[in-house]
């Protein structure tokens, strides 16, 4: 079986690059060819064996007389659906797995690939098949918003749901139009992919094809009569408004409580690091695994909708349980008292009290429910066995 992960970051940018890197080498490892097609970059882990990558674009750092020049491409691009042929045609996979492509690469891909009787599975990473934002979230009003969801995607102009700006507001929008009117998704998508129910349930408005849950997954070496718990909790992502952590922060600094961060964000510094919050800057690897296993909770309290948190699995591989909202994914990953707790955040004396408690709780139970969970539902080998038997599937309705 040969299989051609697509994506326009092939160096570990964020947790669908590292799902995808990870997810290679589990079926490499299993005898499986891979090959990889995305943008060029110096960053890049992967070779350009076939001299076809994309040319690298990043819209943070161009001029709007370049956003403007490029706004077209980045729509829909002939030169990577040309570029994209010739990795299709010298390396002739039996499967292209889709992740993030819209924008920088295009939809555009889409008809080549299918040209080919070549099967595409997508997976989902994120809401992009419904929001054109592809976050659910309003910047603006500091509010989740399923207006596109539903309705229809013009009001990702009205709110300019992209930073702010009409420009590429238009742009996003003017995509979401095309190629749903176009029919692509549903025409030339064999499988999507949704690593969640929360998400599947919001791609259905939109799109009519075969839709197949599957969490992520992450390789963590579970240690149940090795793990030695600290008294802190720790927050483990982005600082930014929609994570909830700004207000959490000034919650545990009221109470009293350790509270670890890791991660990384705008104007983020040393002023985090007062009282008994603490700020460890970002942590990758086994540094971050370590800092997670010593912690007590793991606590996501996100204002946004989430779909499978990576960190939420790599928590569990670790035995550390996590308190996280009642809504969105966290309500297919934890159980309440069981590998975590799901609470209010927005009741600020509950939480309060809720942590106290916390604080003081016997956990031992709970470690070992946490890595349980993580073996059954998110390890390497239960997850690489499913999209294996998924990508069988999709070869043998060919024949």
């Amino acid at each position: 079986m040969k299989v051609l992960m697509v994506n326009k970051y092939l160096y570990p940018r964020g947790g669908s690059e590292t799902y995808m890197l990870n997810l290679a080498q589990g079926l490499k490892e299993r005898g499986i060819s891979v090959a990889f097609w995305g943008m060029k970059n110096d960053k890049n882990v992967v070779k350009d064996e076939f001299d076809c990558f994309a040319d690298d674009i990043n819209y943070q750092q161009i001029g709007l007389t370049q956003k403007l020049s490029q706004s077209v491409s980045t729509i829909y691009s002939i030169k990577n659906r040309e570029k994209i042929e010739k990795i299709l045609d010298a390396f002739r996979p039996d499967i292209v797995h889709l992740h993030n492509f819209n924008f920088q690469l295009t939809p555009s891909i889409l008809p080549v690939i299918k040209k080919r009787n070549i099967k595409i599975v997508y997976t989902a990473h994120d809401s992009q098949l419904v929001c054109p934002y592809h976050r659910l979230y309003n910047f603006q009003n500091n509010t989740v918003c399923e207006k596109c969801v539903t309705g229809k995607f013009y009001n990702c102009v009205i709110n300019r749901c992209f930073d702010n700006s009409l420009l590429k507001s238009i742009i996003g929008t003017l995509e979401s139009y095309l190629y749903h009117t176009l029919n692509y998704y549903n025409k030339y998508l064999d499988m999507v992919i949704a690593p969640s129910n929360f998400l599947a349930d919001r791609i259905r408005n939109k799109y009519k094809g075969e839709i197949r849950i599957l969490p992520n997954f992450t390789e963590v070496l579970p240690k149940p009569n090795d793990i030695t718990k600290n008294d802190y909790f720790l927050y483990v992502g982005r600082i930014s408004l929609e994570k909830g952590i700004l207000e959490v922060i000034d919650i545990f600094r009221e109470i009293k409580l350790p509270l670890q961060i890791v991660g990384s964000g705008e104007n983020i510094g040393d002023e985090l690091n007062s009282g008994s919050v603490r700020y460890l800057g970002p942590r990758y690897g086994q540094d971050l695994f370590d800092t997670i296993e010593r912690a007590k909770f793991v606590i996501q309290p996100s204002l946004g909708y989430e779909n499978c948190p990576m960190v939420v699995i790599e928590s569990f591989a670790c035995g550390t349980p996590v308190v996280a909202p009642a809504h969105s994914g966290f309500l297919e990953m934890i159980k309440d008292g069981h590998n975590g707790f799901l609470v209010n955040f927005t009741d600020k004396d509950k939480l309060k009290d809720k942590l106290y408690r916390l604080a003081d709780l016997d956990i031992s139970d709970m470690v070992n429910n946490c890595i349980k969970t993580y073996c059954e539902r998110y390890s390497k080998n239960v997850h690489l066995k499913r999209i294996l038997s998924l990508y069988q599937e999709l070869i043998n309705a060919s024949v």
